[in-house]
């Protein structure tokens, strides 16, 4: 199969969100726990009418196109078409992002985040109800702890693939958490709130009352006040799903300390702006709020002294009165 994405666009940068979380303070790396890079490929596991199906993505040798497979499970022509369309939906393949591109130019900092992420797609996940589950993890701890908790969840409800003797992870179903206790979401050093919120939510999945992959193809609005009715989703919960799930182009967690840091230091703020300091700020990302935030978040992935080299070119920039 091969996919040819709307030009600019740059797969490793891309996948390197995907498979390298940003180290923490104290430099710890942390190993990516669902997507991975095998033999210059990048491999996933999906759920397609119950079964498990891992495919692997690469670039193709057509300049800018990539090569997709399907290395185990279901392989008819229907799974092929569904795992085309993931790998589409996962890549914003056919997001034009020359328009955000060019509303970036007017910005001191997009204008150089633009030019050092050129081609960089926000990589959504395989599933909204992936995401949602993972956002109320990571709700208000760390990093590291929010890995760690992840990481059992995985181990201990989700399904695997084995190929070439190696075992891919799949992250756990609607059915595997809707039929846990708290106490055992509480073993795991999940609280129990997010306990209750998580096994809450599966459940609705799976009676059918919360369709997550219905939300598609609602409006931005009627999408996350459907997400908000359901305990333990708030409005950066909303808006995270709606950025990282439903590939919203518009979406500002404004909430979201890391994005408050980031502006903080690249626009020259003496403290961490407010929310709406973060939506007056954000006026000038209308339309493409969700790429400005990204590309925010991204700077975290770069070394320090990039950072800070980054920052007093903007700083320069502004004083000779350039953009």
């Amino acid at each position: 199969m091969i996919l040819k994405p709307q030009p600019p666009f740059d797969f490793a940068r891309t996948l390197r969100f995907a498979l390298s979380p940003p180290a923490a303070a104290d430099g710890r790396s942390f190993e990516s726990l669902l997507d991975y890079f095998e033999e210059g490929e990048y491999r996933r596991v999906v759920e397609f009418n119950g079964k498990l199906i891992l495919y692997g993505v690469s670039a193709a040798s057509t300049p800018g196109a990539l090569r997709a497979r399907i290395l185990a499970g279901p392989a008819q022509a229907s799974a092929q078409r569904a795992v085309q369309e993931f790998i589409a939906r996962q890549f914003s393949t056919d997001l034009d992002l020359g328009p955000f591109y060019q509303q970036a130019v007017s910005d001191p900092v997009l204008s150089r985040l633009v030019k050092h992420f050129w081609g960089m797609r926000i990589p959504q996940a395989v599933t909204v109800y992936e995401t949602l589950i993972s956002a109320i993890l990571e709700q208000q701890i760390n990093l590291a702890f929010a890995h760690k908790v992840k990481q059992a969840l995985i181990a201990t409800c989700g399904r695997q693939v084995q190929f070439r003797g190696q075992r891919y992870n799949a992250f756990p179903e609607p059915a595997a958490l809707a039929g846990v206790t708290p106490a055992e979401l509480r073993h795991l050093q999940i609280s129990g709130p997010k306990a209750r919120y998580i096994i809450g939510i599966s459940r609705a999945v799976l009676d059918g009352s919360l369709d997550l992959e219905g939300l598609r193809t609602l409006e931005p609005e009627q999408a996350y006040a459907r997400l908000r009715e359901h305990q333990g989703v708030g409005p950066w919960t909303a808006q995270y799903v709606g950025l990282r799930a439903l590939g919203r182009l518009d979406c500002l967690p404004a909430s979201d300390v890391g994005l408050q840091k980031a502006i903080q230091f690249f626009y020259g703020l003496r403290k961490p702006p407010s929310v709406a300091g973060v939506e007056k700020i954000a006026r000038n990302w209308r339309g493409w709020r969700s790429y400005a935030t990204f590309y925010l978040w991204l700077t975290y992935w770069e070394e320090a002294t990039w950072r800070e080299e980054l920052r007093r070119d903007i700083l320069r920039a502004r004083r000779g009165g350039i953009q």
